[in-house]
C-alpha cells in the first residue's frame, strides 16, 4: 500500500520506492526474523517511530497546544464583531482557518510565511488525489499534477531556509516546537529520513507533502461536519455550550488541559458519530509471515484483505437506532452516550447486547462510577467503528485529530454564533474510499462574536 501511494499519489521515484519495497524488517523495534535490512534503512520502523512519538507520545501535548494557539490567533485575526458577517463557504472557512493552524502546529509558522500559497496548493492536491490514485498520466490530466509539484517546490524552499536559520537555542521550552522546523517531528525526519539510502530533499518533500495531506485531508472535513451538526441543532448547541462553560467556566480556553477537554462526554460523542457517519475509508491488511484464521475464513500470508469503514459504520444490524428514531444514515449526537438510567441507550443495538457473547461495558476503564451520570462509551464497537484503521498501522495522528476537532468545536460554540444560509447540503462521493467526502456545493453561512 505504501509503495502504491508513494509512487502514484506523491510521485516518489523508483530508486526511493525500491527501499520501501526491500524493507521486510517490519514496523517494530525488533526486526522480523530473517530480515537483513541495515538499521539505517529500516524505513518502515523509522517513519512510524517518529509518528508515534510525535503524534501519540511526548509530542502530542506540545503539538495540541501549538494548534490551540494558532487557531485562536487566526480567529482573532478575522476580527469578527457582534454584528453578523456573511461568508461564502463553510468548508473553505475550515480549510483556511483550521487547516492552516494544523499545518502550522507541525511545520511551524516559517513554512507558511515563506509559502503563502501552500495551503491553496495543498487543497488543490487533495482535489487531485482521486485522479492520481487511478494512475492517470500527466499528459492526460496535467492539472492534477500541478498542485503537487508546487507543494514540493515550496517545501524544498523551506528546507533551505530552516537549515540556514535554525540552531538548538531555537527550540521552545517544551522541548518540541521551534519557529523554523516547527516541531521535533520535522527535525527528526530531516535527520533520519535523509540518512536512508537514495533519499534526498525532493523525495523527503514528497513524503512531507504526504504528511501534510494526511494531517488535514480528513481532520478538517470532520471538524467542519462536527461544527455543522452542532450549530444546525439549537438544542445540541445549547448543551455543548453548557458543558464547555460548566467544565471550564470563565477560564480561557487556551489555558485548559486538552486531556480534560477530550473527556467531555457530549463533545466526544459528537466526534465519534461524525466519524461513524462520514468516514468511508478503505484499509488494507496483510499478514506477511503467517496465515490468519478469521472464523470460517483464512487470510493467507502475504495476501491482502480490504475493508471499508463506511460499510461497517452503516450496519443497522449492529448500531443502536433507538427504536428507529435515529437511523444509521442520520446524525445522532448521543449515539455514543450510555445513560445508566436508560437501558436502550449506547452505541450498540439492544439485541446485540443481549447476545451471550456480549460483555457489559464498564465506564472509566473498568472503574465503577458513583455519580450514575451519562457517560461516553465506545465499548463493544471494536471491529465496527474503525475510521482510523486498526492494528499497529492504525493512524498515529488520531489523538491529535480528536484534540483538534474537539477544541475547534468548543471554541466556536462558546465564543461564536454561526448560522447556515442554505439547506443545500450534499456530500460528494468523489473521494469515496479515500476518507471523508466534502460538500458538493458551497455552503454560505454567517458568523458573529457572542456578546460577553
Amino acid at each position: 500500500m505504501f509503495v502504491y501511494v508513494f509512487k502514484y499519489f506523491f510521485g516518489i521515484p523508483e530508486r526511493v520506492v525500491s527501499v520501501y519495497r526491500a524493507d521486510d524488517s517490519g514496523p517494530f523495534p525488533k526486526p522480523y526474523l530473517g530480515s537483513n535490512v541495515p538499521a539505517e534503512d529500516r524505513i518502515d520502523y523509522i517513519t512510524h517511530h517518529g509518528f508515534l512519538r510525535a503524534l501519540g507520545g511526548p509530542g502530542l501535548l506540545p503539538s495540541t497546544r501549538r494548534y490551540m494557539n494558532a487557531f485562536a490567533a487566526r480567529m482573532q485575526e478575522k476580527s469578527f464583531s457582534e454584528e453578523w458577517t456573511e461568508m461564502p463557504d463553510f468548508s473553505n472557512f475550515f480549510r483556511d482557518v483550521v487547516g492552516s493552524s494544523l499545518v502550522e502546529c507541525l511545520y511551524g509558522p516559517t513554512m507558511l510565511r515563506l509559502n503563502p500559497e501552500f495551503m491553496q496548493d495543498l487543497w488543490g492536491f487533495d482535489g487531485s488525489v482521486p485522479w492520481l490514485a487511478r494512475g492517470l498520466p500527466s499528459f492526460i490530466k496535467p492539472s492534477a499534477y500541478k498542485p503537487r509539484q508546487s507543494c514540493v517546490g515550496q517545501l524544498k524552499r523551506w528546507y533551505e531556509y530552516a537549515r540556514e536559520h535554525f540552531d538548538e537555542s531555537s527550540i521552545s521550552p517544551d522541548g518540541d516546537g521551534d519557529p523554523y522546523w516547527g516541531s521535533n517531528l520535522m527535525r527528526y525526519r530531516q535527520e533520519k529520513l535523509l540518512a536512508v539510502k537514495n533519499h534526498d530533499d525532493d523525495s523527503l518533500a514528497r513524503m512531507d507533502l504526504g504528511l501534510a495531506w494526511g494531517a488535514v485531508g480528513n481532520t478538517i472535513p470532520c471538524a467542519m461536519f462536527s461544527a455543522f451538526h452542532i450549530f444546525k441543532d439549537r438544542d445540541l448547541l445549547r448543551r455543548v455550550r453548557d458543558d464547555v462553560e460548566g467544565s471550564f467556566g470563565g477560564q480561557h480556553l487556551l489555558d485548559i488541559d486538552p486531556n480534560k477537554l477530550i473527556k467531555e462526554p457530549l463533545l466526544s460523542s459528537v466526534y465519534a458519530e461524525v466519524l461513524r457517519l462520514h468516514v468511508k475509508t478503505y484499509f488494507m491488511v496483510s499478514s506477511p509471515h503467517t496465515d490468519v484464521h478469521l472464523g470460517r475464513w483464512v487470510l493467507p500470508k502475504g495476501r491482502i484483505g480490504l475493508m471499508n469503514a463506511g460499510i461497517s459504520h452503516m450496519d443497522n444490524s449492529f448500531w443502536n437506532e433507538f427504536g428507529g428514531e435515529h437511523p444509521v444514515t442520520s446524525f445522532w449526537s448521543d449515539r455514543f452516550i450510555i445513560d445508566p438510567a436508560d437501558s436502550q441507550s449506547g452505541p450498540v443495538a439492544p439485541h446485540v447486547r443481549e447476545s451471550p457473547d456480549w460483555v457489559e461495558p464498564r465506564p472509566d476503564g473498568g472503574k465503577e462510577r458513583m455519580d450514575n451520570k451519562p457517560f461516553f462509551s465506545m465499548d463493544g464497537t471494536e471491529g465496527s467503528w474503525f475510521p482510523y484503521g486498526g492494528g499497529h498501522s492504525i493512524c498515529p495522528g488520531r489523538f491529535l485529530a480528536k484534540s483538534v476537532i474537539l477544541f475547534t468545536c468548543a471554541l466556536l460554540a462558546r465564543d461564536y454564533d454561526i448560522e447556515m444560509l442554505s439547506d443545500n447540503v450534499e456530500v460528494t462521493t468523489w473521494r469515496f474510499g479515500l476518507g471523508v467526502g466534502g460538500l458538493k456545493h458551497s455552503l454560505p453561512f454567517r458568523i458573529r462574536k457572542r456578546s460577553t
